[in-house]
């Protein structure tokens, strides 16, 4: 049983490092989009005498139509594929305040609850409902209008169902835990990754 726990410990962490990169290209095109931005404005001024360099700067500056749209996808994409992540790693919200304070056991039974009555019917909904958006969508080819180049937003609506699957198989996983812990009264071992800096500095304020 640990083993195929740790199994979805593993793929929850893999999609989360890998959509954690989309980070990093936001980053980039954003700051490319920047830069561009304030090269244009003495090159392309009315009378400038680099006037002759507007054309090729517009030319380069390939996010110049969909730098607003580039920016909700990537990060949409990034905080639905990482939510089975956070899941994994006890990231998610929670009132930690009180919860890191009762006994596992009792941790336990009120994880076990959340995870049947509000958890999984939540999940379950938005696997459906977005699956069905999903479909919609690609079947008449949708497209985002927030800008003029009106970019195709039916593969962002796929991410739904398929981020819904995945927090799923996580919930999965948290559910026998609690309930291994609910039986044992000791939380069972997680697989071991990268640790968020408030983690860390939780853990060393309780020693």
């Amino acid at each position: 049983m640990q083993r195929f726990l740790l199994g979805i410990d593993r793929l929850s962490a893999w999609t989360g490092k890998a959509s954690a990169w989309l980070v990093l290209l936001m980053t980039v095109l954003i700051s490319y989009d920047v830069i561009f931005r304030y090269l244009s404005k003495p090159v392309c001024e009315q009378g400038s005498a680099l006037a002759l360099l507007c054309e090729p700067v517009r030319a380069a500056w390939f996010t110049y139509y969909y730098a607003y749209d580039m920016t909700y996808y990537l990060y949409a994409i990034f905080f639905m594929l990482g939510g089975a992540y956070a899941l994994s790693r006890g990231q998610h919200l929670r009132g930690d305040v009180f919860y890191r304070l009762w006994p596992v056991r009792v941790q336990a039974s009120i994880d076990l609850v959340l995870y049947l009555v509000a958890f999984f019917p939540g999940i379950i909904a938005l696997i459906m409902v977005g699956a069905q958006w999903a479909a919609a969508s690609w079947a008449y080819g949708e497209r985002s209008f927030t800008t003029a180049v009106a970019p195709p937003i039916y593969p962002l609506k796929a991410v739904i169902p398929v981020a819904g699957v995945l927090m799923a198989i996580q919930g999965v996983a948290e559910t026998i835990r609690a309930a291994q812990a609910l039986r044992a009264g000791v939380w069972p071992a997680r697989l071991q990754g990268v640790e968020e800096t408030e983690t860390m500095l939780a853990q060393q304020a309780e020693l």
